[in-house]
């Protein structure tokens, strides 16, 4: 990659002489200034795996031709319980906008707050602690591939004690070390289950919570309920994040990818679904629910998802999940639109329902209402929430965390979050892999069992290419 390292830190140093001489003028303190440069190469994230090994907070995104790594950690907001995102609201509208050299669409468009939000709102647990219960939070840098360019964004935070000098000579060391080529191979990974895995006793324990939910179910006060496995496994040898990444990137192309490191913990998958996009006054969600899983050959897959297509049960529950957010969005949005038939969404393992919608913020509404008021969906807790929420926290003998909640970003004129499913929490050589399924009238225990095992093969194949 050929870039002027040199170039480069001088025209940072000229813009912070001049951006502080013109904060003086104003008596500004405390303020966020972005340095953002478009390099000419292409983007292969490959080129930057040596950043993800030695670093306490790193944060990857993958989704189609839209991929970005950030690294650090300069300014961050959390909240946790039932007024979690009315208080995480109050802290983002309060932050003043950041200054930045360049007025180009994609650098106003990159991601400024990176967004963690855990699945319950006031739980908390012992291999979760690394993590805040919902946490926006800048990063120190960021690169961001899209269409073929790539945006490098530096933040600092100038506030009396800040020292120009010193500011670019960490900008030039941390460059130099991000555009460095390096010729690092896969390394092998394999784990190990702890325990038999799919048990007898794990079986009959899952077949009494499905039973009880059944039960619940039976009485009218809820339609569904999501019920999640976790399954513990371990490595002797540590996990090599590059060569997981790049497993878990080939084997879900048509997923979102994620990777989000904190201190000695990582949470990482590869989600098929969106919650919620925003690009200025434009929103899109998504509902997936109701699934099979993929034939080993084409006519097999064919006449798996032409039995999904015609699933009374199965387009139920997809039903309630579009009838969910279309009547959240009616008083947030306008010109909601989506197709009265759900499409297939195809991955990997599995196939899904899925329906796209799309719609305009009204004036007053926020991007942050709307979360709030459509998560966690019925894809992933159950309806009605509260009721479902209870059951859940009755019958799952384990905190979810981060998995079935939320990661992405927001900047002013955009945002994206993405259902944290298909995934894996890793503690040290621990790794925690979760995968749940939706339990309605008419559910059977074993099959809702089989279609977890489908899930899981998701986020195990990147630990064991047998799986």
């Amino acid at each position: 990659m050929k870039l002027s390292l040199d170039q480069l830190s001088t025209s940072y140093e000229i813009f912070l002489k001049n951006t502080i001489q013109d904060m003086a003028k104003t008596e500004k303190q405390n303020q966020l200034l972005s340095f953002c440069f478009l390099v000419p190469d292409k983007f292969f994230v490959d080129d930057f795996s040596h950043l993800l090994n030695d670093i306490q907070e790193g944060f990857y995104s993958f989704a189609d031709k839209d991929e970005f790594l950030a690294i650090g950690n300069i300014y961050s907001f959390s909240a946790e319980g039932a007024l979690r995102w009315k208080n995480i609201e109050k802290q983002y509208t309060d932050f003043p906008q950041p200054i930045i050299n360049s007025k180009e669409p994609p650098c106003i468009a990159s991601p400024l707050f990176l967004a963690l939000v855990k699945f319950s709102a006031d739980k908390k647990s012992l291999e979760w602690e690394n993590f805040n219960n919902s946490e926006f939070y800048i990063p120190k840098f960021l690169i961001k591939s899209e269409n073929d360019s790539l945006l490098f964004r530096y933040n600092v935070f100038v506030d009396p004690a800040f020292s120009i000098d010193n500011s670019v000579l960490e900008f030039a060391s941390i460059a130099a070390k991000v555009f460095q080529k390096t010729n690092e191979k896969e390394n092998k990974i394999a784990v190990n289950y702890e325990g038999e895995l799919n048990s007898f006793e794990e079986r009959r324990v899952w077949n009494l919570k499905v039973e009880k939910a059944l039960s619940e179910i039976s009485t009218a006060s809820l339609v569904k309920v999501v019920l999640a496995r976790k399954i513990p496994l371990s490595t002797k040898d540590p996990l090599h994040f590059g060569a997981l990444l790049g497993r878990l990137k080939k084997a879900n192309p048509a997923s979102n990818i994620f990777f989000i490191k904190k201190n000695d913990s990582l949470f990482l998958g590869a989600s098929p679904e969106i919650l919620l996009e925003l690009n200025n006054n434009n929103i899109k969600t998504e509902a997936i629910a109701g699934s099979r899983k993929r034939g080993r050959n084409a006519a097999e897959d064919f006449e798996l998802e032409n039995e999904l297509r015609n699933s009374e049960k199965e387009l139920n529950e997809h039903r309630s999940v579009v009838d969910f957010l279309t009547g959240i969005l009616t008083g947030l949005a306008s010109d909601i639109i989506y197709e009265k038939n759900p499409n297939i969404k195809k991955l990997a393992s599995i196939q899904h329902l899925s329906t796209e919608i799309t719609a305009k913020l009204k004036t007053g509404s926020s991007f942050f209402t709307i979360a709030d008021q459509i998560s966690p969906t019925p894809a992933v807790c159950g309806y009605p929430k509260e009721k479902a929420m209870a059951l859940i926290s009755e019958l799952e003998d384990f905190d979810r965390g981060l998995y079935s909640g939320l990661i992405g970003w927001i900047s002013p004129s955009s945002a994206k979050l993405i259902v944290a499913i298909r995934s894996a929490l890793i503690n040290k050589n621990t790794i925690f892999v979760y995968a749940g399924c939706g339990i309605v009238e008419g559910s059977n225990p074993e099959s809702e069992f089989a279609e977890t095992e489908t899930k899981l093969k998701t986020i195990l194949s990147a630990f064991n290419e047998k799986n």
